[in-house]
């Protein structure tokens, strides 16, 4: 039966320790993905909240649909005009 070598008796060869170096992620500059953050000026962080009957909500929410965007989108874009 062969003896298994103890890992201080291997002996490495320059392509081995070549392909261990490039294969250790440790040191690599890890990829989190993701687009960068934005800067605090650019960044939303205030909120408005506006009261509406039923039949105005139903009318905002569908327009907003047809159109392919969020309700929150509409009203920015409306209120874009005003400010």
């Amino acid at each position: 039966m062969a003896k298994i070598k103890d890992l201080d008796e291997l002996e490495i060869s320059q392509k081995t320790s070549k392909f261990i170096a490039s294969a250790d992620m440790s040191k690599a500059k890890k990829n989190k993905g993701g687009r960068p953050k934005k800067d605090a000026n650019d960044k939303a962080s205030e909120q408005i909240f506006i009261n509406v009957t039923a039949s105005e909500k139903v009318k905002i929410e569908s327009k907003a649909k047809e159109l392919g965007i969020s309700v929150s989108a509409l009203c920015k874009i409306s209120l874009a005009s005003y400010i």
